[in-house]
């Protein structure tokens, strides 16, 4: 049988463009007023619309619903063990951080970044009026409210808010990148933005050396010599973005697939995921928001082993990313930021797991942060069948996002989050 030789693929329209997929690593979201034929397709790429030396916010999702109670253990509070006979941690097992609380015996990375001042635990998050649904529940994270702020996040109108439309079009590096399957809500913007994609299985790849032929690279290629035969104002829109997604594409390949890391991290999709961000912070890409997306945390059944891989894993991941930056002395740059759509509710349930809850517990990682204990532990309602209540003494999360808005990224919480939200006190 004769061998054949199989010719690159070459794409002859924008309309087979984006039929085709594009479904690999490094194509960019232009946000939601692109013209028309890309709207929810892969997009562009952008440069350093900020500057180089700005400060980062690594943000992200812990899909499914953490459970607050078993990440901070209230040590003290008879009704939480009272609740839950067989998930509630031990106080003699708990990792202390006060009289009260205690971590997770798995978070022993949390406890290292609390003591050495590099972690604020902020108590008792949440928003009013909450549905205990998934998918609403990761909306109003994402979006930074309910629907008056639909087709845009709070991140995603940052970027509107801080780079201009003619920075935008001329940039060549992304301002924010993610790590995830398609573009988050977070990230969505009103004007297309210079954001890049990439799949978390490609920075696996990425990592191991394995990517001997990069589909995506040969796609934009050839995408570009055909577009040469076709000349109209869209076409040039995309040839500049198209030109500036191979660029990064290929410049992300090789800072990934290069990179030497300064410390031992967890081997789990999201330390490899945040080690790759560790590589593109250390190469000066120029990005300023970085979001990544891990999930597992819906344990309604057979909790206790299972959410302390998970919440052992974040604890690690985040130890050791920004044991690594510290080492090339890049942490006081850089916070990171987990969040969840939801806690757990305070019982236990008859499958040893935990139903969708209300309140939980948020953390910011940084050497530039105040690390400490901030708001009030929730009260658990001696009702035995309720939830946590959000209440006065409750922290709106919108508050930690106009915190980092205004004391992190340099900008007025108040249009982006449409609204005025009195900032903590975790950043200087």
């Amino acid at each position: 049988m004769k061998n054949i030789r199989k010719e690159p693929r070459r794409i002859a329209t924008r309309r087979e463009f984006l039929s085709s997929g594009a479904k690999s690593a490094g194509l960019v979201a232009l946000g939601s007023s692109a013209p028309g034929f890309l709207v929810n397709t892969a997009h562009a790429i952008g440069e350093e619309a900020t500057d180089k030396d700005g400060r980062i916010l690594v943000l992200i999702k812990l899909g499914g619903g953490n459970d607050g109670l078993n990440t901070l253990v209230p040590v003290n509070d008879r009704t939480y063990y009272e609740y839950r006979p067989k998930l509630a941690i031990p106080k003699e097992e708990a990792l202390m951080i006060s009289e009260d609380h205690g971590f997770n015996p798995a978070c022993t990375g949390f406890q290292r970044l609390f003591g050495e001042g590099q972690l604020a635990v902020i108590q008792d998050v949440g928003y009013p009026n909450s549905t205990r649904s998934h998918f609403s529940g990761q909306d109003f994270y994402e979006r930074g409210g309910g629907a008056e702020y639909a087709g845009s996040g709070w991140l995603g109108r940052y970027l509107d808010a801080v780079i201009p439309p003619d920075i935008a079009r001329k940039t060549s590096s992304p301002v924010a990148t993610h790590i995830s399957r398609a573009l988050p809500i977070v990230l969505r913007s009103r004007r297309p933005q210079p954001v890049f994609s990439m799949l978390s299985s490609d920075v696996r790849r990425l990592m191991q050396r394995a990517m001997a032929k990069d589909e995506t690279a040969e796609l934009l290629r050839s995408t570009i010599q055909a577009a040469d035969n076709e000349k109209n104002d869209k076409v040039d829109y995309l040839n500049i973005a198209y030109m500036n997604a191979l660029i990064t594409e290929e410049k992300v390949r090789t800072v990934i697939g290069n990179y030497k890391a300064d410390a031992n991290y967890p081997k789990s999709n999201l330390a490899s995921d945040m080690r790759a961000v560790a590589a593109m912070i250390s190469a000066g890409m120029g990005t300023r928001i970085y979001s990544l997306d891990t999930g597992g945390f819906d344990t309604h059944s057979n909790q206790l082993n299972r959410h302390a891989q998970l919440v052992g894993g974040i604890s690690g991941a985040i130890s050791s990313f920004l044991a690594d930056l510290e080492a090339k002395k890049l942490a006081d740059k850089v916070i990171v930021m987990p969040f969840s759509e939801f806690g757990r509710r305070p019982y236990e349930n008859g499958s040893a797991g935990t139903d969708h809850g209300t309140n939980s517990v948020f953390f910011v990682a940084g050497g530039a942060g105040k690390g400490g204990l901030y708001g009030n532990h929730p009260s658990i309602p001696k009702d035995e069948r309720s939830d946590l209540k959000f209440t006065k003494k409750s922290i709106d999360f919108r508050q930690l996002y106009a915190t980092v808005l205004g004391k992190w990224l340099g900008a007025d919480p108040e249009p982006i989050l449409k609204g005025n939200y009195k900032p903590l006190d975790f950043l200087g």
